[in-house]
């Protein structure tokens, strides 16, 4: 699925996504330079303020405000009774290089598990990008499986 096909007319169509991905009504093409100031003042003003604003604060409200105005049914107590869990990162070696990601409940160690998968393949092992989509995914089915069970 691409971000451009029609069924994707949201990120042009809907002010909130609009905003950063079709800022001048169109969708940002190649080398277009996509800006995400609001994402930034929100992590600075975490920063500087604490995390709170985040469960409880103005943040907090916006939040809510923009899931309900879009059909969803998050409260403020939802982000209030949030309890962070900390876990281990999962990582693998890579070509050379160690990759870490986040446990289950996400899928950071399932990407890990297709890379190591993949890289039991050369680089150029094959041009066939049938065969290339095959092995691609029967390495994430492989990933999933390994996390899954």
């Amino acid at each position: 699925m691409s971000a451009v096909a029609p069924s994707n007319a949201f990120l042009s169509s809907i002010p909130t996504w609009a905003y950063d991905f079709a800022p001048n009504g169109t969708l940002l093409g190649i080398r277009d330079l996509m800006t995400r100031k609001r994402y930034a003042d929100t992590l600075e003003t975490i920063a500087l303020r604490g995390s709170n604003l985040f469960y409880t604060g103005s943040i907090a409200e916006t939040t809510v405000a923009a899931i309900k105005n879009s059909g969803g049914n998050l409260i403020l107590a939802d982000l209030a009774n949030y309890n962070i869990t900390l876990r281990q990162p999962v990582e693998v070696e890579y070509r050379g290089f160690m990759l870490r990601s986040v446990p289950a409940p996400a899928n950071g160690a399932v990407v890990l598990q297709t890379l190591n998968v993949i890289q039991g393949y050369s680089e150029s092992a094959s041009t066939d990008l049938n065969l290339s989509t095959h092995r691609l995914d029967e390495a994430i089915r492989f990933g999933y499986g390994e996390i899954r069970s």
